[in-house]
């Protein structure tokens, strides 16, 4: 029971790091490669939730989490297209050497798209805090049960 509930806390503790980059991508910082927008079940809580996480697949407050998580993801990939997709230069802007950069109207556009983020990810917090009572509230015979 207490290495289910570790692994559970690493991964929300994964979940709020990754979060975490959406923030340094608006503020300009570099980010490494791996934490790059990314497919969800690829990120270090993805491979958690759809990995061993699956042990806790019948459980009400794990199932919860799915469609949150895959819309932070969406929201997460629309914050990085505003701020680095390519945009069409001009013949006359490709001459004179101007470089394609987020505009201030999609880094506002992205902040607001940040709060929204946060919100998806302040209720996948939730629904983890409450997978983790659930599972403390079970009895040995019942966690056997899930991981069998």
């Amino acid at each position: 029971m207490r290495e289910i509930i570790h692994n559970l806390r690493k991964a929300k503790l994964a979940h709020k790091r990754w979060v975490g980059h959406a923030a340094a991508l608006i503020e300009g910082i570099n980010i490494d490669k791996e934490q790059v927008p990314i497919n969800h079940t690829d990120c270090i809580f993805g491979q958690w939730y759809y990995g061993e996480g699956q042990n806790l697949s019948s459980l009400q407050e794990f199932k919860k989490i799915e469609n949150s998580h895959s819309n932070l993801h969406l929201i997460y990939m629309e914050i990085f297209k505003l701020l680095f997709q390519e945009k069409k230069l001009s013949f006359f802007s490709r001459l004179i050497g101007k470089t394609s950069k987020a505009s201030t109207d999609d880094h506002k556009i992205a902040k607001v798209k940040y709060r929204l983020l946060v919100e998806v990810s302040n209720e996948i917090v939730i629904h983890l805090d409450n997978l983790e009572k659930k599972l403390k509230k079970l009895g040995e015979d019942e966690i056997k049960n899930l991981l069998s």
